[in-house]
C-alpha cells in the first residue's frame, strides 16, 4: 500500500457501519493492512461473525435497521468512543447518505468514500440523471412522481411515460422501493407501496417512473478515481439475472455486449465520474438493449460505494477494491493508470439467500446449524454466517456470495454449481438449488441473461432433486436414524430372535412430496456406502449430503398427536416482521385475494391476503407491532 498524501492522516483504526459479509469482508483487508477494526452490532446481532471478528465491538441498542445500522448519531458516537479515526460503510443502510458522509468529516473522521457533494450529486436518482443528460449519456424515458401529486396526477403522469414501467425509490438500492407495473389502475398503490418501503430503507420516501425495457441487459461499470483527478475504469459486470429487482448472478465480463457498445460504456462511466470529481469506488448501471449492430445504451443510476458483486471485478483485474478505497481515502493516488488496468479469464458470483424461490421467494428465518464450503475446490465464500448463526427478519436475507473465477465462462459456471452442490448448508430453506439450476441451464450457458431470465425459464425456480438420488438419501438417513435409535450398539442393525417385520422410520422431504415410510427391507447399504451421504441430525431435522446433491428432512412421529391443533381460521403471517399497513376494518366486505394488511420483513414487504371471500371478523394488529411467523392478523368470517 501507497503511503498517504502530505497532510492526510493515515488510518489507523478502522469503524465498519456494517454487518453481515460485507463488514467482514472490509475488516480482512483492513487487517492485512496492519489496521484496527471496530465493529458495531444491533442485539440480534450480538453474537454475529462480524461483530466476533472485529478487535473492538460496539453495541448500538436496538433490534431494527431504523434503531442501529440506519443511525448516524450512534454510529458515529460510537467511533468516538472507540478511538477510530476512519468509517467505512460498506454497502447499504447509510453507505450512499450525504449528509452522514458529511458529518463523519466533520467530526474529524476519515470518510472511506467518495465526497459528500459527488454523493448527494448522484444520492437521488433524479438529479443524476440530470446530469447525466448533462454529460450526454442516454437515458431511460422516465418521470418524476412528488408527493404533492392526487392519484388523477400519478395516472397521467405514469400513463405519459409509458407501460409497463417501474416505480423506483430516488434514494438508495437494491431493489428496494421498486414496484413494476403493468396497468395504469395499479399506479396508486403501487407508488405506495414503494414509497412506504424506501421510508423503511432509506429514510426517504421520494420516487419517480421509468420505463421497463424488458429483455433488456442490466450491465454496470466498475470505476475508481483518486483525489488528484485520476478516474479509470475497471471494466463491467453483467447483473441481469435479478429476483424482485435484486441481483442474484453477477458475472464479469458481460457475456451479451458488443465491443462497441461495450467500449461505449466504459468512456460514458468515467465520463460522468470525471464530471464529479469522483473519489473512490464506485459503479455506474445502464440498461443494455438490442443485439449486433442495433444495440444501445441507457443511464441508470450511479451507486457511490462499493457493490455487493466487487468480487468478479476483483477476481478478473487482480485488484482488492477495498484497500483502493483505503489507499485514496488516505489522500494517496492511484498506483496505476488505464493503460496498466487488465482482464483475465471469467468471473461469476452467486448470492445465496435464506427464502423459497419456488414460493414467491418467501424468506426464511432460523438457526444455521452447519456452513461448510465445499472443500478442494478453488472458490471465494464471502459469507455472513457461520454454525449456530441465527437467520432473523429484521435485515436483508442474504447468507453468502460464492465466487468462481476461471479461464472460460463455461468453466466458471461448472465450477460455481459444483461448489454450491457441495455446500453443507444446514438450516432454514435457500435458493441454493434455484442457483446450481440456473448455472447449469442451457439458457444460462447460452449466454441468454436477459433481465427476462427467470420469468423464461421458470423452471430454475423449483428444480427437482433426482429420484435416485432422493432414494440413495432417504436410505441412507433411513440406517442412520435406526443406528441412532437402537438400544444396544454391539447387536447388528435389523437382527431379531423371533420373526417381526423391519424397523419403520417415516420421513418428509422439505419442498415436497409428502410423506413416506420406509423399512429396513428396502435398504440397500451397497448404494448407500458408495454414494458416501453423510448424514446429520438436528431434532427431527435431518440433512443429507453427498458432495453433489444435498437434500433436507424431517423425521416424522410414527403416530399423530391427538392433541395437535389445526391453522388458525383467517389470514396468517408466512414469517415473523413488523405491520407496516392494515387495510380494512371490522366490518369489511373482502374478496379472496384481497390484500389486508403489509408485513415487512427482511426489508421486502409482503402482502397478507384474504384466502375467501367474507366479511372482517377482528383485526389482531396495528402498525408497527411486530409479528411472529404463523400470526393471525385479520379474522375473516365466510
Amino acid at each position: 500500500m501507497s503511503p498517504t498524501a502530505p497532510g492526510r492522516r493515515p488510518i489507523g483504526r478502522l469503524l465498519v457501519a456494517n454487518r453481515g459479509e460485507i463488514a467482514l469482508r472490509v475488516m480482512r483487508t483492513a487487517r492485512h493492512l496492519g489496521i484496527e477494526t471496530v465493529a458495531v452490532h444491533s442485539d440480534p446481532d450480538t453474537d454475529a461473525p462480524h461483530a466476533r471478528y472485529a478487535d473492538r465491538a460496539v453495541r448500538l441498542p436496538g433490534a431494527t435497521s431504523l434503531e442501529t445500522y440506519l443511525d448516524a448519531e450512534r454510529i458515529i458516537a460510537a467511533a468516538l468512543a472507540s478511538g477510530a479515526d476512519a468509517i467505512h460503510p460498506g454497502y447499504g443502510f447509510l453507505s450512499e447518505n450525504p449528509a452522514f458522509a458529511r458529518s463523519v468529516v466533520d467530526h474529524g473522521l476519515t470518510w472511506v468514500g467518495p465526497t459528500p457533494e459527488s454523493i448527494e450529486a448522484m444520492a437521488l436518482k433524479v438529479e443524476a440523471k440530470r446530469i447525466a443528460a448533462e454529460a450526454q449519456v442516454p437515458l431511460v424515458p422516465g418521470a418524476e412522481l412528488p408527493e404533492s401529486m392526487d392519484d388523477a396526477d400519478l395516472q397521467s403522469t405514469c400513463a405519459s411515460v409509458g407501460f409497463p414501467l417501474l416505480v423506483k425509490a430516488s434514494a438508495g438500492g437494491g431493489g428496494k422501493g421498486m414496484r413494476l407495473v403493468e396497468r395504469g389502475e395499479d399506479v396508486v398503490e403501487a407508488v405506495a407501496a414503494a414509497r412506504r418501503e424506501a421510508v423503511s430503507a432509506f429514510g426517504d420516501g421520494t420516487v419517480f417512473a421509468e420505463r421497463y425495457l424488458a429483455g433488456a441487459r442490466h450491465v454496470e461499470v466498475q470505476v475508481m478515481g483518486d483525489a488528484h483527478g485520476t478516474v479509470v475504469h475497471l471494466f463491467e459486470r453483467e447483473c441481469s439475472i435479478q429476483r424482485r429487482h435484486q441481483k442474484i448472478i453477477e458475472e464479469a465480463p458481460s457475456p451479451g455486449v458488443t465491443d462497441r457498445v461495450r467500449g461505449l460504456l466504459h468512456e460514458a462511466a468515467v465520463a460522468l465520474a470525471q464530471r464529479i470529481a469522483y473519489v473512490g469506488a464506485g459503479t455506474v448501471e445502464f440498461l443494455v438493449a438490442g443485439e449486433g449492430g442495433g444495440q444501445e445504451f441507457f443511464f441508470l443510476e450511479m451507486n457511490t460505494r462499493l457493490q455487493v458483486e466487487h468480487p468478479v471485478t476483483e477476481a478478473i483485474t487482480g485488484l482488492d477494491l477495498v484497500e483502493l478505497q483505503l489507499l485514496v481515502a488516505q489522500g494517496a493516488p492511484l498506483p496505476f493508470g488505464q493503460a496498466d488496468v487488465t482482464a483475465s479469464g471469467h468471473a461469476i458470483e452467486a448470492r445465496l439467500y435464506a427464502e423459497d424461490p419456488a414460493h414467491g421467494y418467501l424468506p426464511a428465518t432460523g438457526r444455521i446449524h452447519r456452513f461448510r464450503p465445499a472443500p478442494d475446490l478453488p472458490l471465494r465464500v464471502d459469507a455472513g454466517v457461520a454454525d449456530g448463526s441465527t437467520i432473523t427478519a429484521f435485515y436483508d436475507p442474504m447468507l453468502a456470495k460464492v465466487i468462481a473465477h476461471g479461464a472460460t465462462r463455461a468453466e466458471s459456471a461448472r465450477r460455481l454449481a459444483r461448489g454450491l452442490a457441495g455446500l453443507e448448508l444446514h438450516g432454514p430453506v435457500t435458493n441454493r438449488e434455484s442457483l446450481i439450476a440456473t448455472l447449469r441451464s442451457s439458457a444460462f450457458l447460452a449466454g441468454a441473461t436477459t433481465t427476462a431470465f427467470l420469468d423464461e425459464n421458470p423452471e430454475v425456480l423449483s428444480p427437482q432433486v433426482d429420484a435416485a438420488d432422493e432414494g440413495r438419501h432417504a436410505r441412507a438417513l433411513l440406517l442412520a436414524v435406526l443406528e441412532a435409535e437402537r438400544p444396544d450398539s454391539r447387536v447388528p442393525l435389523g437382527w431379531r430372535n423371533v420373526p417381526g417385520p423391519s424397523p419403520v422410520v417415516a420421513l418428509e422431504r422439505r419442498g415436497g412430496g409428502g410423506p413416506l415410510e420406509l423399512s429396513l427391507a428396502e435398504a440397500r447399504e451397497d448404494e448407500v456406502i458408495t454414494a458416501r451421504c453423510r448424514v446429520t441430525r438436528y431434532g427431527d431435522e435431518a440433512f443429507v449430503d453427498d458432495g453433489l446433491v444435498s437434500t433436507a428432512w424431517r423425521v416424522l412421529p410414527r403416530f399423530a398427536d391427538p392433541t395437535a391443533e389445526g391453522t388458525a381460521h383467517g389470514a396468517v403471517t408466512p414469517v415473523p416482521g413488523t405491520i407496516t399497513a392494515v387495510l380494512v376494518s371490522v366490518g369489511d366486505e373482502v374478496t379472496a385475494g384481497q390484500p389486508l394488511v403489509i408485513l415487512e420483513a427482511m426489508k421486502m414487504e409482503h402482502r397478507i391476503t384474504a384466502d375467501t371471500d367474507g366479511v372482517v371478523a377482528r383485526v389482531l394488529v396495528e402498525v408497527g407491532r411486530s409479528v411472529d411467523a404463523h400470526a393471525l392478523v385479520v379474522e375473516v368470517d365466510s
